[in-house]
């Protein structure tokens, strides 16, 4: 079994990751918004440990996949791609993989220095590493929402990506994405 990326295709670790952090991904955007509408305070405490716990699995998963990303050979494009677009792509699905890093951190970052228990269910907490700060919540907060703002701009262009290559291009990138073989 192929445990790593090669120059011919993902690894399955790396496609189960990548799907992985998808949903996690929009799963916290979810409960986000879910947390927002809520109106029982139970409820939303529970949907907040529920964010908390996603928010670690990505931060802890991220890690790992940040890691392959950057020390692993990326798979050659399919067809005869412009260079500037390989490059493009590969800056842009690296950095979204720093933010996953990044933002869960950022997130909890802010949140401690607001004073906030970031707490998991079953009533476990993440330790603050400092004193709440009004100060570092603003630097954090804006760190986070900076952080933010570049990943769902880099988001769109992942996506955009693979749009064009299914549609326009009609290569077979989505299904190499999904595990299939497929030739260069």
């Amino acid at each position: 079994m192929q445990l790593r990326d090669n120059g011919l295709s993902f690894s399955p670790v790396t496609l189960v990751l990548h799907w992985t952090v998808a949903i996690l991904f929009f799963s916290i955007a979810a409960l986000a918004i879910a947390i927002t509408n809520a109106s029982d305070d139970a409820q939303r405490l529970e949907w907040t440990q529920l964010q908390n716990l996603l928010g670690a699995i990505l931060f802890l998963v991220s890690i790992y996949r940040f890691w392959a990303r950057v020390t692993s050979y990326h798979p050659l494009p399919l067809g005869t791609p412009n260079p500037v677009e390989v490059i493009a792509s590969r800056s842009v699905a690296t950095a979204l993989a720093l933010a996953m890093v990044l933002l869960p951190l950022a997130a909890w970052l802010t949140r401690c220095a607001a004073g906030d228990i970031v707490t998991l269910p079953g009533g476990w907490v993440i330790p603050a590493p400092f004193e709440p700060s009004a100060r570092a919540h603003q630097v954090f907060g804006f760190l986070f929402k900076l952080g933010a703002t570049a990943f769902l701009a880099g988001l769109a262009l992942h996506i955009f990506g693979a749009l064009k290559n299914h549609f326009v291009l009609k290569n077979d990138v989505l299904k190499r994405m999904l595990g299939k073989h497929v030739e260069l």
